[in-house]
């Protein structure tokens, strides 16, 4: 939990905030809030959520926090995703708007809910809604990106290209995913457009180019190695271009051959 800590005070100290300043805000003991973010006292949702209520709206700020809740989301017990499903097939948001939910859930959820016409409009309307959190947007992308259906990956994919707050969270756990990167490092990757200089890294790129699972993880590879010139980059785009199902993921590679950002589209 070490990792969680530190970005609770990159974080706190990103918005110009003591640790005094912190603790008045929050109720907790400056004592407790020290240890936590040092490490040496679990970080809970609790006190996430407090960071959260204090730093307020500011995304950049928010965006280490939502990381830092997607990482305990993936410590969370087998019966969420069950939860989140029922949730969705009832037409109730709630628990997909708390928190960034992992990738191994998100792929639970898309098996139970894929063949369920509701639970999928209600997904799609969510992942589009300008009233929903970018929490609740992302999530609903997610579990679309992994129903494994064409047409459903175009609905993501067009979530993906369009909304900028929802693309960068994306865009920031499938590098944390990949790369294993700590959130902020992967946050910086994903906002900071310059090439891939490591050799793993556009290796493993080109890998989740292919990735059946995840339709948005194959959208934000393309992206990835959109910004770097090499002849292993063509290679790769060149294969997926064979290969991948959806119209949309098609536009982005086609772009990146092109030379052309697919951000642009």
């Amino acid at each position: 939990m070490g990792d969680l800590g530190s970005t609770l005070r990159s974080a706190r100290t990103q918005a110009g905030l003591s640790l005094s300043g912190m603790a008045s805000r929050t109720g907790y003991s400056r004592s407790y809030l020290g240890n936590v973010e040092t490490g040496q006292r679990q970080v809970t949702p609790d006190v996430i959520r407090a960071y959260e209520r204090v730093l307020g709206e500011d995304l950049k700020r928010r965006q280490l926090l939502i990381g830092s809740l997607s990482i305990l989301a993936a410590e969370s017990t087998p019966d969420t995703a069950l939860s989140i499903a029922s949730d969705i097939s009832k037409g109730r948001s709630e628990l997909l708007a708390i928190s960034q939910t992992s990738h191994a859930t998100d792929k639970s959820i898309a098996a139970l809910v894929a063949r369920d016409t509701p639970s999928v409009a209600s997904l799609v309307k969510w992942s589009n809604s300008s009233y929903a959190s970018a929490v609740l947007r992302v999530n609903a992308a997610g579990i679309l990106a992994k129903v494994r259906s064409p047409a459903i990956d175009n609905e993501a994919i067009s979530v993906l290209q369009q909304d900028s707050d929802v693309r960068e969270l994306y865009l920031t756990a499938v590098i944390s995913r990949v790369l294993k990167e700590p959130w902020d490092t992967a946050y910086n990757m994903a906002t900071t457009p310059t090439p891939l200089s490591e050799p793993d890294h556009l290796n493993t790129f080109t890998a989740e180019l292919s990735n059946p699972a995840d339709a948005g993880a194959r959208y934000c590879s393309a992206v990835m190695l959109s910004r770097t010139k090499s002849p292993t980059v063509t290679t790769a785009l060149v294969s997926a271009l064979r290969t991948e199902p959806s119209r949309e993921n098609l536009r982005a590679i086609g772009a990146a051959l092109a030379g052309v950002d697919p951000l642009s589209l």
